[in-house]
């Protein structure tokens, strides 16, 4: 029986980008138990290093909400009613989006010698980050649960509709995290400019501020206009404020929006990581 050269393989046989995809999302499945441990450990390493342990988790957060108030409460004078509540509202979640970001675009490089030594699906280093990240936010909970002490009357049965706003926002997490692991292998600089695009993004967000006071803030720069309609960051903040501070029901139909296009951008995040991943070992 005669074979051509070109149909012969080692191994498994190669498969399509749909096969591929599906490998990784079964792989990612199989490994959940790894998964857990790294992102376990990642969330304790980074109590265990500091004056405070695992409380820093709790602290920092509420730490940043000082430093915000006092920029934007005190200085700029711009506060809402309630408005510690009011920007952590928000703040909260955009701290699990970029720490989950900034942890999961160094994920890979930084296990370069572990890659070398073990083999286990590197698809799992990023969403492993995106998991420490995670276990980082609810921690954060806990301060927010102490401005309810404070406003009360602005708690609200909504509060129980969070993880719908919560796994939307995770939809678009892991595409953006998985692509960016992938490419700081080999573009080592991409790091660097991630830290300085979020921290661009953070101002073009309804973080401090409403929805509408930046749209009319920015009236005059169309381009900016854009950006703010096109975020799908944006519409889960304002998400997250209407749950936790106005205490009324979030734009379901917008979230279903933003969670479906997140669909076919987590499909080609996959591809590009599996395209890019056999040559992880030679640049690490």
């Amino acid at each position: 029986m005669n074979a051509h050269p070109s149909e012969l393989t080692v191994g498994r046989p190669r498969r399509g980008a749909l096969g591929s995809i599906a490998d990784s999302l079964t792989a990612l499945v199989k490994r959940r138990r790894l998964i857990w441990y790294l992102a376990n450990s990642s969330l304790r390493s980074k109590g265990s290093s500091s004056l405070f342990g695992n409380a820093w988790l709790i602290i920092d957060p509420a730490l940043q909400l000082a430093i915000y108030y006092i920029l934007v409460g005190v200085i700029l004078r711009r506060p809402e009613p309630a408005f510690p509540l009011f920007l952590f509202a928000a703040i909260l979640p955009w701290r699990w989006f970029t720490q989950a970001i900034s942890s999961s675009t160094e994920s890979v490089r930084r296990m370069g010698k572990v890659m070398q030594q073990i083999v286990f699906p590197q698809i799992v280093l990023p969403v492993a980050s995106i998991g420490a990240s995670f276990g980082s936010f609810v921690l954060g909970f806990i301060p927010l649960m102490a401005l309810y002490l404070i406003y009360p009357e602005r708690i609200t049965v909504w509060i129980l509709a969070l993880p719908a706003v919560m796994f939307v926002q995770l939809l678009w997490t892991i595409p953006l995290a998985i692509t960016l692991s992938a490419l700081n292998v080999f573009y080592g600089d991409i790091g660097n400019l991630v830290k300085h695009f979020l921290r661009l993004a953070f101002y073009l967000s309804p973080a401090l501020f409403s929805y509408d006071k930046l749209l009319k803030a920015a009236e005059n720069y169309p381009l900016v206009v854009q950006i703010l309609h096109v975020n799908p960051l944006a519409w889960v903040l304002i998400a997250y404020r209407d749950l936790l501070y106005y205490g009324r029901a979030p734009d379901w139909f917008g979230l279903v929006v933003v969670g479906t296009l997140s669909i076919p951008f987590t499909l080609l995040s996959i591809y590009i990581f599996n395209r890019l991943s056999p040559g992880f070992a030679k640049v690490l």
